[in-house]
């Protein structure tokens, strides 16, 4: 059962009692991530996420590290277009310890300069780990390809210049603006007692920090561009083939998740056994869906040699084109539904996840989904509702291509991406 409350400060509370485990996660999660940024920002959620593990008024960096892994834990963060989580991860008997720590890490991070200039360097670092890593990269220029011109498109972990130019005063005018009261969400799942939680709750996050401001205006409609490829020395070409998803409240968004599991989510899919097990052309195909507050995007991720790259995306296309028009059969679907229910079932075995799958429903729905109202969900979902879906996704028609690889700029024919 979770428990789900707001104290006074503004400071939304979730927590969920797991009998059978003897961990505990602790969540701390501020709704706002790289969308927040104007221009000249860019990189800066990002930032702050290093930043609140360098030290606050009573721990170094070090201590922060020390505190956590001298008892077996865990700890990490994560930012995300849309928000910021720090957790974690820890037997219960130390769960005071948990939200101590991240009360600390909220309420008393220093922003120390000398810090700041060396944390510089390790995001930096991190950008040009990505940049040489094409299966990530590929998803970086895929997302500014899709939502061209909406604050969604711009890279999680800025460029060089906008790291260069932060300051102090710049990073903690952000992160004075977006860590408000009003903006963070605590999310508790594992082995602890309700009311002991409630009360390390409320004695380390009591402090207000008031509320977010906010948006200016809405942000506009994101354009798409439907062909960009960046030439790499690189010995696979991946690419990207997608088009407009849908937001992560809509109703259909249950035949999405089928869609993609069908057409590209597992090991028996369409592409993977058409693409990489019955041509060989590929060791990695998947397809995938990134659903935002107001904007959604639905892509093909793969990975193959240049000489086989448009022989790849025809074959890709003509799936798309095959489950566009036929539909699936009834037993795909049922298989997919078992394999949603199936990995979700596994995944909420991990306290980690259940904390993260609170803070998200708080997120966007205001309320929890327990396993057996989502196992409804995927049920309802009739092979009507696909067809559906599949008219919403690709009824228009044309699919962006971005590629990264040596290809010397040739370009795709256009008949290959016309479904």
């Amino acid at each position: 059962m979770v428990f789900r409350y707001k104290q006074d400060n503004g400071i939304s509370v979730l927590l969920e009692p797991v009998d059978g485990v003897v961990s505990v996660s602790v969540g701390l999660w501020i709704k706002s991530g790289s969308r927040n940024e104007i221009e000249n920002q860019h990189g800066y959620a990002h930032f702050i996420e290093h930043m609140l593990f360098k030290g606050t008024k009573n721990y170094s960096a070090r201590d922060i590290a020390r505190i956590v892994d001298r008892v077996g834990g865990q700890h990490n963060a994560a930012t995300n277009r849309e928000y910021t989580c720090y957790y974690i991860n820890v037997v219960s008997d130390y769960c005071e310890l948990a939200v101590r720590l991240l009360s600390e890490m909220y309420y008393d991070s220093l922003f120390d300069s000398s810090e700041l200039d060396k944390e510089k360097n390790v995001v930096m670092e991190e950008i040009r780990m990505y940049e040489d890593t094409p299966d990530e990269l590929i998803h970086d220029m895929f997302m500014e390809s899709m939502l061209k011109e909406h604050p969604l498109s711009h890279s999680i972990l800025g460029s060089y210049e906008s790291i260069r130019a932060t300051s102090r005063a710049t990073l903690w005018d952000f992160f004075e603006g977006q860590y408000r009261s009003d903006n963070v969400i605590l999310a508790v799942a594992g082995n602890f007692a309700r009311d002991e939680a409630e009360r390390l709750i409320a004695k380390y996050f009591l402090r207000s920090n008031g509320k977010a401001p906010a948006l200016a205006q809405p942000p506009p409609r994101p354009r798409r561009v439907d062909y960009r490829h960046l030439e790499k020395d690189l010995e696979q070409v991946h690419f990207c083939l997608g088009t407009e998803g849908i937001n992560r409240d809509d109703n259909d968004r249950w035949g999405l998740y089928i869609l993609s599991t069908v057409l590209g989510g597992s090991m028996s899919s369409r592409l993977f056994q058409n693409i990489r097990e019955k041509e060989g052309i590929s060791y990695s195909i998947y397809s995938f869906h990134s659903s935002y507050s107001d904007s959604g995007v639905f892509g093909i991720y793969c990975a193959t040699l240049p000489e086989n790259y448009a022989r790849t995306v025809e074959l890709i296309v003509n799936e798309c084109r095959e489950i566009a028009t036929h539909g699936i059969t009834g037993e795909e679907l049922q298989e997919a539904k078992d394999f949603m229910k199936g990995n979700l079932a596994l995944s909420l075995e991990s306290v980690e996840v259940r904390m993260g799958q609170l803070a998200k429903d708080e997120i966007t729905f205001q309320r929890s989904f327990s396993y057996s109202e989502i196992v409804e969900c995927i049920n309802r979902v009739t092979r009507e509702d696909f067809m559906r879906i599949c008219g919403r996704i690709f009824g228009v028609r044309k699919l962006s291509v971005v590629s990264v690889g040596k290809l010397a700029a040739q370009n795709v024919p256009e008949s290959f991406i016309t479904l």
